[in-house]
């Protein structure tokens, strides 16, 4: 699976997957963990959103620090900020705290996924970077997916030992710490690659690139914002399900899209990146708009499944897509860029995610159907003549 690839590209590659292991501990628990600790969604959202602008504009900034300091310390910088904001999520000592874990986390995420993105395409080189980039995702989502049994097990575990609901979420929380025991050593033993110019050449054209990347990611993060992170409160609130029920059914989502991503760069080569990206976005945009009417929890969690994979499992392709794009210098901070656009229009999707989810289960869903399908049809009229 991974012949052919440098020493580096292999311990990068490795330590994405275990990092989103305990990353998914925090993804999956923190909805519940924040109840327990007495907040509302309304209060979850607010959490939510300074996570996620804080994560845009660090994204904004990743390039240009990376280009100062190199990939490997803006990612050690990276890895360090998140390690706090953990430590002071499972603190929890009032609201001012967690806003600042919160905010760090944000920053750790603003500057880690544009570097990795940046570095990994430089380690793997242009003709095995869709391979590259599909594997590294299916084997964190594969990780990804153990995670998120193990979580929605864990509490009811903790509990049947005589800890409070609180308690119990808490340690699991607490694991997410492991993220950084094992990501942090790996990137200690790498070797960063080196940046030639520490300045880009801005121009028109460069801009308009960016640009048609970003307006696209925008839409489709917005969209994303207002439904995911409250999915699993949503299984919970609409059909009474219980926390491990709900874990089974990202299980299979997470699992089911990592084993799918590792076929994806054959079905590339046959129709195109841009015919891959849109077409499956598509079927994805239909599954959201007729999701509310769905009555019962195993059909809801069947078509769920299906619409993470199809909107998801692209994610590699697009980013390996993009990168093409642009030169050494430029790819951090055109990573950047766009996942800035996307975190941005993320946050206040979250905050808008919480009003709407207040007022009706049914409008959120109809609202990202929308913005999915507008992104998509904006990408495929970009980028159609770049299928290749």
């Amino acid at each position: 699976m991974l012949s052919g690839y440098s020493r580096d590209a292999k311990i990068i590659i490795a330590a994405n997957a275990a990092g989103q292991l305990f990353l998914q501990f925090s993804v999956f628990i923190m909805p519940f963990y924040l109840g327990a600790l007495g907040y509302d969604m309304r209060a979850m959202g607010k959490f939510f959103s300074v996570q996620t602008f804080t994560g845009g504009f660090f994204f904004l900034l990743a390039g240009q620090i990376s280009l100062r300091i190199g990939y490997k310390k803006t990612l050690l910088l990276s890895a360090f900020l998140g390690l706090i904001g953990r430590l002071l999520q499972v603190a929890a000592l009032n609201t001012p705290v967690l806003l600042l874990s919160f905010f760090l986390v944000g920053v750790n995420m603003g500057l880690r996924q544009p570097n990795f993105t940046a570095l990994l395409s430089e380690e793997v080189g242009e003709e095995k970077r869709h391979h590259a980039f599909s594997i590294s995702f299916g084997l964190g989502t594969i990780f990804n997916a153990i995670g998120v049994l193990v979580a929605g097990f864990a509490p009811g575990f903790f509990k049947g030992l005589g800890l409070s609901e609180g308690v119990a979420y808490r340690l699991v929380i607490s694991l997410t710490i492991l993220q950084f025991v094992v990501v942090i050593p790996a990137l200690l033993m790498i070797s960063d690659v080196p940046v030639r110019n520490s300045r880009i050449n801005w121009n028109r054209q460069l801009v308009a690139k960016i640009l048609k990347f970003s307006i696209p990611s925008a839409l489709i993060g917005f969209g994303a914002g207002i439904t995911i992170p409250y999915m699993s409160i949503y299984f919970n609130t609409r059909f009474g399900e219980t926390l491990a029920a709900i874990s089974g059914i990202f299980f299979f989502q997470q699992l089911a899209m990592g084993l799918g991503s590792f076929a994806l760069p054959r079905l590339v080569n046959k129709i195109g990146p841009v015919n891959v990206i849109t077409s499956f976005q598509s079927i994805a945009a239909f599954l959201f708009a007729i999701f509310p009417s769905i009555e019962t929890f195993l059909l809801a969690a069947f078509l769920y499944v299906l619409r993470s994979i199809l909107m998801n499992i692209v994610g590699p392709i697009n980013d390996s897509f993009m990168v093409g794009f642009f030169s050494t210098e430029e790819k951090a901070t055109a990573a950047g860029i766009m996942q800035a656009f996307s975190t941005f229009m993320r946050g206040c999707g979250n905050y808008v995610g919480g009003l709407l989810f207040a007022t009706s289960l049914s409008y959120p869903f109809y609202v990202t159907a929308v913005l999915y399908v507008t992104a998509t049809a904006i990408f495929y009229a970009f980028f159609i003549k770049h299928n290749r």
